[in-house]
């Protein structure tokens, strides 16, 4: 979609507005090319009167410009040469190059690239006139599992659950009077407290109940705790969350830090780099957090660290993401306000109850821990480039260069932005179909 000298017109929500439209009609892969007149460039020559000639028409303006509010507003009188004339009104907003990149973020687009005066790659500066971003969509993390793939799937880890189900079977059968659990209704406990003493134990220290908020997975307190970022958000970690808050108008850089730990490259952000971080709120997600030690959780840090709120889920290693259960686990001082943002009711009883009867029987995922210390060295060394990650996480990122090969071979990865992600094939009959 190609938008030229068709912006500014209207207030700033206006453009908003405009911009969210134009995302939710975008085709999946679709991009947006939005021209705009570049403010700091119009105000070095911005003359109040003037008076032009084309054709034999003659131009004569009048026009103030409110550093307020941003706009131009005036007449345009055109005299036309057999005598006649008309007035058009001109009221148009003025923005400068960062205020459209803001304003595409808030709309929940990613700005690929910004050229200068319709030339592609060509700097813009405080003299370019024409500025033109190109921009895309931000991507919900749900678009990378969507499509069945030909030969071996490795976007995930469907093996995994071979090394936990013995956990999981337990938990089930310690579960008293299915149907009625099912049914029951926790109003006296809305937001889960009661899982407070088994993620003490979990965890070896101690949680008030009110520190813990539950929720529907990961996905749902992410998207609910995106209302603590309304001044302003630094996102590096699930989609959903940045996807949220620019559907709230937020813009980006401010108080409030999210990252994955791991990360997407399976990298281990240390406890004492998040204690470090500065920022007035910083949100670790730990989805990913499980394939750890319990005692190498970012949740060690809740009584050291303001601001902090370690999300974990029931769905990576514990392959229980049906469940919908996610644990938002906040220091004192925020706790409150977690719970004023998520959504009370979120989980069902019989849900809660079997993630608890599950984390309840301590560190379940220690074979599967071994397991992927065992087999992870071997298709690190099949790939002809890779970024292994920390040895405890099952996936690992290769360039984007490197999908030819793998496609060669029936192999699918998970794409990135800045590569493809593979996950670890565990079991035999998974590592003989992707190593021979």
């Amino acid at each position: 979609m190609v938008c030229v000298q068709a912006f500014g017109w209207g207030s700033d929500a206006d453009q908003l507005r405009l911009l969210r439209r134009v995302r939710s009609v975008l085709k999946p892969g679709g991009v947006l090319v939005l021209d705009h007149s570049n403010a700091t460039a119009i105000l070095r020559d911005y003359r109040s009167h003037a008076e032009a000639e084309v054709d034999g028409h003659t131009f004569t303006f009048e026009r103030r410009y409110d550093p307020l509010t941003g706009r131009s507003g005036g007449e345009v009188r055109v005299q036309r040469p057999d005598g006649s004339a008309c007035v058009l009104r001109d009221d148009v907003r003025l923005y400068h190059p960062a205020e459209v990149a803001s304003l595409l973020e808030r709309a929940g687009f990613v700005v690929a690239r910004v050229d200068a005066d319709f030339t592609p790659g060509a700097p813009v500066t405080a003299d370019t006139r024409y500025v033109q971003f190109v921009a895309t969509t931000r991507v919900s993390a749900l678009e990378g599992h969507r499509g069945a793939a030909e030969g071996v799937d490795l976007r995930w880890a469907p093996d995994e659950v071979e090394f936990v189900r013995p956990a999981i079977e337990r938990a089930w059968a310690s579960l008293a009077d299915v149907p009625e659990t099912a049914r029951r209704y926790d109003v006296a406990d809305p937001y889960g407290a009661k899982a407070a003493p088994v993620l003490q134990r979990y965890f070896g220290m101690f949680l008030e109940p009110e520190q813990v908020t539950c929720g529907a997975g990961a996905t749902g307190l992410l998207r609910s705790l995106a209302a603590l970022a309304v001044d302003g958000f630094t996102c590096t970690g699930h989609p959903e969350f940045a996807l949220a808050a620019a559907e709230l108008g937020a813009p980006r850089g401010g108080a409030v830090v999210v990252v994955d730990r791991p990360g997407v490259s399976g990298e281990v952000m240390g406890l004492d780099e998040i204690r470090e971080l500065e920022a007035d709120v910083v949100i670790v997600d730990e989805t990913c957090a499980a394939y750890l030690e319990p005692h190498d959780s970012a949740v060690r840090l809740l009584p050291h660290r303001r601001g902090l709120v370690v999300v974990r889920s029931m769905s990576k290693g514990y392959c229980c993401g049906g469940l919908r259960v996610g644990f938002a686990l906040a220091s004192k001082d925020i706790a409150r306000r977690v719970r004023e943002v998520a959504a009370p009711l979120a989980v069902s009883a019989l849900s809660l109850d079997l993630s608890l009867a599950l984390l309840g029987q301590g560190d379940v995922l220690r074979p599967l821990r071994e397991r992927i210390r065992a087999v992870k060295p071997s298709f690190v060394d099949l790939l002809p480039e890779v970024a292994p990650g920390d040895p405890r996480v099952p996936w690992v990122r290769v360039p984007a260069s490197v999908e030819g090969w793998l496609a060669e071979r029936g192999l699918r990865g998970k794409a990135l932005p800045d590569g493809i992600r593979l996950s670890v094939p565990l079991s035999e009959r998974r590592r003989r179909a992707v190593l021979g």
